[in-house]
């Protein structure tokens, strides 16, 4: 398993920034972070972009599914604005810059395969292709809600850690999860107990879960053994836990 950090910003710096902006990464960067969660899918000509929702409307000045966009429109549009005018005329980077801006600044990513509209095998197969040609590929965890992208990830590159993504933890995740060959467990921290945390971490199974904003919160579920917890604001947690505590329940 790849050492993941305990903090990890949640699509960047995103309470600073632009979320799943070039400028949200490098923000994350400058407050200490090493690395950064972002959400990868395809443009309508299969090109890999980063966004996290099904449409354009919330985080750009565009309209409509993205997959009905190819990449130069997708490439065109405003992606900071809506955040703050100093972020206006950024834009959705691509995989490619993505992977090339992380590996100059040594961080790290976890990289979640989002379908979202697209084909999931055509997306893990352009990631695959990126990661596979790059010439500057940074530490990769990939993550996937779907669970036919972590089998495929899992399969085509076996070498690349792979956390499968949950809202609720299932009662039979050990069998699934070892069916599908992941190498993580991520997981909404409300979804939760001390029990569950208990038996996921001594079944060996990194745990990361999404998303704490709160100190006291993140604090709590480090001492229940959670591995790494995925933040909008990294720069007041890793001010207020610098280094990964003791799991109190070890």
């Amino acid at each position: 398993m790849i050492d993941i950090p305990h903090i990890v910003a949640h699509r960047g710096a995103s309470i600073e920034a632009p979320e799943n902006t070039i400028a949200a990464f490098r923000v994350a960067g400058a407050r200490g972070a090493k690395w950064i969660e972002c959400d990868v899918t395809l443009s309508a000509d299969d090109k890999c972009v980063l966004i996290h929702d099904d449409t354009l409307e919330r985080t750009t000045n565009g309209t409509g599914p993205i997959h009905h966009s190819d990449f130069d429109t997708l490439r065109n549009l405003d992606a900071g604005g809506w955040f703050s005018d100093i972020y206006k005329g950024e834009r959705i980077p691509s995989l490619k810059d993505t992977l090339e801006t992380l590996y100059f600044m040594g961080m790290g990513a976890n990289l979640e395969i989002k379908p979202s509209g697209c084909d999931p095998v055509r997306l893990c197969e352009e990631v695959i292709k990126e990661l596979c040609t790059s010439k500057t590929v940074p530490p990769i965890l990939i993550s996937s809600f779907d669970d036919t992208a972590v089998a495929h990830m899992r399969k085509h590159m076996p070498d690349l850690p792979c956390g499968w993504l949950l809202e609720t933890l299932p009662k039979n995740w050990k069998a699934e999860y070892a069916r599908l060959g992941a190498s993580a467990i991520h997981i909404d921290h409300k979804a939760l107990t001390p029990v569950s945390a208990a038996e996921i971490v001594d079944a060996g199974v990194p745990l990361v879960c999404y998303t704490i904003n709160d100190v006291e919160r993140a604090k709590e579920l480090f001492s229940w053994g959670v591995t790494s917890v995925i933040t909008d604001d990294p720069a007041k947690l890793l001010m207020a836990i610098p280094r990964r505590p003791f799991a109190a329940h070890r």
